[in-house]
């Protein structure tokens, strides 16, 4: 079973390996085997592939990611990431965010605290920070121009486009680990349908998205939130 410090220092890896579109990045070198046979590079990529609103396990932990997109630009996404070790009272989610608010980024603000709702109704807060990231500035749409056009219409007489000029898109990007063990119970609770999402930031901005509801059935199968405990893997499914 891996120690508690290796666990914290995964995760925070993780988060950016289960959220980004590229290639899973290996885990820092300094950090062990999550698993006397698997590598951290292994772990990683294993949460990589994994499904979303799923619960998977890599080892003995227990694992569910979920993501939220903007339809008219995937780019900006509430990502998640949520795990327990059983017997270890680690229960954590850790979110990873870009948000078209930029001024998030320019204030050096940060992500403090995530509701669950119900339509309105309040029914967790999740706000006992492990560590997090200030919020920093990112392009994810280049500055782009059409250039003008002319010709004759297809009816007849003459028509001509003056081009058009579409700005850089920003987005204000960080992450946020969050200790669950306070709100297990409320958690353990949750009615089993997509729930509406509140990102709070300290400088009293709010972000809202939505959380699967494949996902919440997903997360009140992890052990310590009343699932079964995970049979132990010795390989992430399929390979490498």
């Amino acid at each position: 079973m891996p120690d508690n410090r290796f666990l914290l220092l995964l995760l925070s890896s993780l988060i950016v390996a289960a959220s980004s579109s590229a290639s899973a990045q290996p885990l820092p070198a300094s950090i062990s085997a999550f698993d006397s046979q698997l590598s951290p590079t292994e772990v990683a990529v294993a949460v990589k592939a994994a499904p979303y609103s799923k619960l998977f396990t890599v080892g003995s932990v227990s694992f569910v990611k979920d993501k939220d997109f903007n339809a008219s630009q995937p780019k900006l996404r509430f990502s998640s990431l949520w795990i327990d070790v059983p017997g270890q009272d680690i229960l954590e989610v850790g979110v990873r965010y870009c948000v078209g608010d930029t001024d998030i980024a320019s204030q050096g603000a940060y992500l403090a605290q995530v509701n669950l709702l119900d339509g309105s109704q309040l029914l967790v807060r999740i706000k006992k920070i492990v560590s997090t990231t200030p919020a920093q500035d990112r392009q994810i749409q280049a500055a782009r121009y059409i250039p003008p056009t002319y010709g004759f219409g297809f009816w007849g007489g003459w028509i001509a486009d003056p081009g058009t000029y579409f700005p850089s898109e920003d987005c204000s990007t960080g992450s946020t680990r969050f200790d669950l063990v306070p709100v297990k119970q409320a958690l353990a609770a949750l009615p089993n349908r997509t729930l509406n999402v509140q990102l709070l930031y300290n400088n009293g901005t709010v972000q809202n998205w939505q959380l699967g509801g494949g996902t919440v059935q997903a997360l009140k199968q992890l052990p310590d939130l009343g699932g079964p405990a995970p049979a132990p893997t010795t390989k992430p499914a399929g390979g490498f």
